[in-house]
């Protein structure tokens, strides 16, 4: 899916990720991914099963604890395994984009996170609550149109003004 507004609006943001330490940017993609779970309407519990939610929490918390290394610590067989499974199980709108963003988040934990990998992350989250709206014909417009849409992009960007000036 193309995402016509999130394109748009995200165009100037690598230039604020890209200064950030390696740190700074595997917090704000954490950050990013917590902001997409409380992002859905009417709750993450509310528009997914309960697999996926259990498992996405748990797979945040671990990526938390992990921020400062580069391995998940557990069998990585096993966690991607698992991740991917979700798609096939749960076929809810936004499933998949979730699954995106964890996985992107964990292929990264070897190496250096570049803005563009932060941003990738992000898309994934936006796209994953875009989704979930349900729109029926996704355009800038009908984007525009959509104030979950507007405040999820709104609060990504606050993300990084505040990353940027940590």
């Amino acid at each position: 899916m193309h995402v016509l507004l999130w394109d748009a609006e995200s165009r100037s943001w690598g230039a604020l990720i890209e200064p950030l330490s390696s740190t700074g940017k595997r917090i704000l993609s954490l950050d990013a991914i917590e902001l997409c779970f409380t992002s859905f309407r009417p709750s993450f519990e509310g528009s997914f099963a309960p697999e996926t939610v259990g498992f996405a929490r748990e797979a945040l918390a671990l990526l938390r604890q992990r921020i400062q290394e580069d391995s998940l610590g557990v069998p990585e067989g096993e966690f991607f395994d698992n991740l991917y499974a979700l798609q096939e199980r749960d076929h809810s709108p936004g499933t998949a984009s979730i699954v995106m963003a964890i996985s992107e988040y964990a292929d990264s934990m070897s190496r250096s996170l570049s803005a563009s990998d932060v941003l990738a992350i992000m898309s994934a989250c936006y796209e994953a609550v875009l989704n979930s709206e349900r729109i029926p014909r996704v355009t800038a417009e009908a984007e525009r149109g959509n104030e979950n849409c507007v405040r999820l992009i709104a609060a990504q960007r606050t993300l990084i003004d505040s990353a940027a000036n940590a």
